[in-house]
């Protein structure tokens, strides 16, 4: 207060000093910022009826507050206008769910807690990498086998053997370049499309994910999607889980993001280019829905008695088998994507929308972050981890 009193005293030497006056004008925004979080999280705290929260929850009513302090400073910055947050246990199920904020950048409508949300690259683990893992149950297919085994209309220049394993941890030599993209043509042009280095080098490649989603295709002579909604997400009771377009979205409920033209159409190019349900992105889904997947893999592949994945397949998506790629089976494990107070085995991935989701094997529990991003994907991503971390701590000191 007292600063404040000589700036006001003595305005002529700060116009006269244009390095003070930029100083205090940073301070008295940063001040102003704080103050609109502040208010908004009082106006906010308590009144969005779509904000509610599990009774097992272990957040005390300062915990809460403190994570939603935190929200709303993320919202503030423009890195999402708002966000669905769900966490839990094997031996709790749900512990915390909140909603806050809105499903787009217009603003009109609030987010709610059942908001459906582009999953963008969670597609490659929720649906392609877990629909592998059934095949493989299977017996329809061997990982070590080569890829084009499986794809004999593949026509690209190899290099050497890719195997499906090299895919799905994306060492295939495969880079992301798209150049496949064009409307209707997406498969047909990725049939040609070559690699560009050897295989062993880690490399994230959306095409990865593609050509697996075309190998569950073929070797189970179903569409991605049905097989999909036939062996993981019926079982599982996700209701609200399909892939793009969405018939009729409902305006209440569905996110538009900022990067497709379309309520209801995948935001990712080649999803949205291929005219059909592919393995690397294009799928839809609710916090709700993916909770139920989370326990799923948890309760070592099994749901409400049912036999989703076997042990075997647990066993693969939960294990790295050596460094060359931070990815096990279309998961991450590696601690730099992870919230510290997770342990050293636990599954993680992202989506471009602004999703991520952590499986931590060794503590059994779960967090969901989806957001509706609008800011930088890099600094969006470190502030969804950031997210996870404030949650955790404050589940750990209640």
């Amino acid at each position: 207060m007292g600063t404040y009193s000589k700036v006001k005293c003595n305005q002529a030497p700060i116009l006269n000093n244009p390095q003070l006056f930029i100083v205090m004008h940073k301070i008295i925004l940063a001040r102003l910022k704080f103050i609109v979080i502040l208010f908004t999280v009082i106006v906010f705290w308590g009144c969005n009826s779509n904000g509610k929260y599990n009774l097992k929850t272990i957040v005390s009513s300062e915990g809460l507050k403190r994570i939603t302090f935190f929200n709303y400073s993320c919202m503030s910055d423009g890195l999402w206008t708002g966000a669905v947050v769900m966490a839990g246990t094997l031996k709790n199920g749900i512990t915390f769910q909140k909603s806050w904020g809105y499903l787009s950048i217009e603003k009109k409508v609030k987010m709610s807690r059942n908001a459906i949300f582009d999953l963008a690259s969670l597609t490659k683990t929720v649906a392609t990498a877990t629909a592998l893992s059934i095949c493989m149950d299977r017996g329809l297919f061997y990982i070590s086998a080569p890829f084009n085994q499986y794809l004999p209309e593949y026509r690209g220049t190899l290099m050497e053997k890719i195997t499906v394993l090299d895919l799905v941890r994306h060492l295939s030599g495969f880079d992301n370049s798209k150049p496949y993209i064009e409307d209707g043509k997406v498969v047909e042009n990725l049939l040609n499309h070559s690699p560009v280095r050897k295989v062993g080098k880690y490399k994230y490649a959306c095409c990865n994910y593609i050509f697996l989603g075309l190998i569950v295709e073929k070797i189970t002579n179903e569409s991605l999607d049905q097989f999909c909604q036939t062996n993981i997400f019926t079982p599982l009771e996700m209701k609200d889980t399909r892939w793009s377009p969405l018939i009729k979205p409902d305006k209440q409920l569905v996110v538009k993001s900022i990067f497709t033209p379309e309520l209801g159409i995948v935001s990712d190019e080649p999803a949205r280019a291929a005219k059909r349900p592919i393995g690397n992105a294009g799928l839809f889904s609710t916090a709700e829905d993916l909770s139920k997947y989370c326990l799923m893999i948890l309760n070592n592949g099994r749901y409400k008695g049912k036999s989703i994945l076997s042990e075997k397949a647990i066993k693969l998506l939960t294990t790295k088998p050596d460094l060359k790629s931070p990815v096990s089976f279309g998961w991450r494990i590696d601690s730099k994507y992870n919230p510290s107070l997770f342990s050293d085995i636990t599954l993680s991935h992202t989506g471009f929308t602004g999703g991520s989701i952590w499986i931590d094997i060794k503590k059994q529990k779960f967090i969901i972050i989806l957001t509706n991003r609008t800011g930088d994907h890099d600094m969006s991503q470190d502030a969804r981890i950031r997210f996870a971390e404030i949650l955790l701590e404050e589940m750990k000191n209640n």
